[in-house]
């Protein structure tokens, strides 16, 4: 084929150059010896054979032309989908169970939408005016984002689980919908989902506010545009008395009552355990610490250089991501309680029972004592002593190292002014 550099081929009865032939076919130089060299085509098929002008592998679409509406396809998960890149980013838009009525009908719409232009290329903020994330989609990618976010040693805290349930009931209630189209009407819609699902109104606020989170967060990773969160933020919380969902019944305190009915069913096979579950129970009394904290319990969280003992919490303390200490005092009753389990200065928690095991055999003793408690109650219990003896919020507060604010909301069950008002009553009314 070649003399040298000049690389002479015989087209045609004559001798000339690759360069030469591709001037007078106008195929290119490289590809003319690519069909001869590497496909092995003779020198007349090379120059003959027109160029394909039109990639068959596709291509950028070209510009101020109708885009065809990307094609209905199965999912491998059973999900009704259609896929489509634009400006650089591959989209897709979930229609349902596919074969179903609803997914073909909601395929239609999308079909119309795009027909009509909705989905066409455009930038607002860096984002597409209607088309980019489903609903579906940005739950999924928050819900990669909570299960890395909430840990705590290593270990997905229950924010995990309640974030989950939360984004399924989104998910059934507008998977179908974009995420840039998700408005105060819709999220109205999602929050009857919960409370047709039988939710309490404390818990169908929560999951809407977390809700609300979610689109925070993709407004923040630039997956939606910051005005739909501005506006699902004005949605208003259902009130007391002003909504279908019910209220649940506040928890109330383990009465003593209670507790001491409970303690002779526990662990009733093992007598060294009831004995150590006793301990935990009159010493979560005392002091009132959650139960996660009590069974974390080890030697060297206290400080025992007086006779009133300092127990600080470490790695069970519900508020250390906040920057916030838990200390609890332990008086005279307690420091008698807690000092067989002390001997020899043993390493790790001292009782060696974790939160769930601790708080299922109460919660089972409880049961057969006819008066169902969970080991929380003793948190209340103790609050609600302190504020009546003290007829002090603040007091309360301070005895289960809690604010003033969160001991009246949820764990003082009493006025601590009700003393007071009694002798009032007696001597004016």
């Amino acid at each position: 084929m070649s003399q040298g550099k000049a690389k002479i081929v015989e087209f045609r009865g004559e001798k000339i150059t690759l360069a030469e032939l591709s001037k007078r076919t106008g195929i290119g130089v490289a590809t003319l010896r690519t069909r001869i060299v590497t496909c092995g085509k003779s020198v007349e098929e090379a120059a003959t054979v027109p160029v394909r002008k039109k990639s068959r592998f596709g291509g950028r679409h070209p510009v101020n032309v109708p885009r065809p509406v990307p094609k209905f396809k199965r999912h491998p998960s059973g999900r009704a989908y259609s896929r489509w890149k634009m400006l650089g980013k591959v989209n897709e838009r979930y229609f349902g169970k596919h074969g179903t009525t609803e997914a073909n009908t909601a395929y239609r719409r999308f079909a119309q939408d795009w027909t009509a232009g909705k989905y066409d290329a455009a930038t607002e903020s860096g984002m597409k005016s209607a088309g980019g994330i489903s609903v579906a989609a940005l739950a999924e990618k928050w819900l990669s984002h909570v299960r890395d976010y909430y840990t705590k040693d290593g270990k997905p805290t229950s924010e995990v689980r309640t974030c989950t349930a939360a984004a399924r009931l989104l998910i059934e209630s507008g998977e179908n919908r974009l995420a840039v189209d998700f408005d105060p009407a819709a999220l109205r819609t999602c929050r009857q989902l919960f409370i047709d699902r039988g939710g309490v109104r404390a818990s169908v606020n929560a999951y809407v506010g977390r809700i609300v989170r979610m689109f925070a967060w993709g407004a923040g990773q630039s997956l939606v545009p910051p005005t739909v969160h501005g506006a699902l933020k004005l949605v208003e919380k259902l009130k007391a008395g002003r909504s279908a969902a019910p209220d649940r019944a506040k928890k109330r305190p383990a009465t003593d009552a209670q507790i001491e009915a409970t303690l002779p069913h526990l662990a009733p096979t093992d007598a060294k355990r009831r004995a150590k579950l006793v301990t935990m129970i009159r010493l979560q009394r005392l002091t009132g610490m959650r139960p996660g904290e009590v069974c974390a319990l080890e030697a060297g969280d206290l400080e025992r250089t007086t006779d009133v003992w300092i127990y600080r919490v470490g790695k069970a303390n519900k508020n250390r991501h906040r920057g916030k200490a838990q200390t609890y005092y332990l008086g005279p009753k307690a420091v008698s309680l807690l000092a067989p389990y002390l001997e020899g200065n043993p390493a790790g928690p001292i009782f060696g029972e974790g939160p769930e095991d601790y708080s299922q055999a109460i919660i089972r003793a409880s049961v057969k004592a006819k008066c169902r408690w969970t080991p929380h109650q003793l948190r209340h219990a103790l609050a609600t002593e302190v504020a009546e003896k003290f007829r002090s919020l603040d007091y309360a507060a301070a005895a289960i190292g809690d604010t003033r604010a969160v001991a009246e909301a949820f764990y003082v069950h009493m006025d601590p002014q009700m003393r007071a008002k009694i002798e009032i009553a007696r001597a004016m009314g």
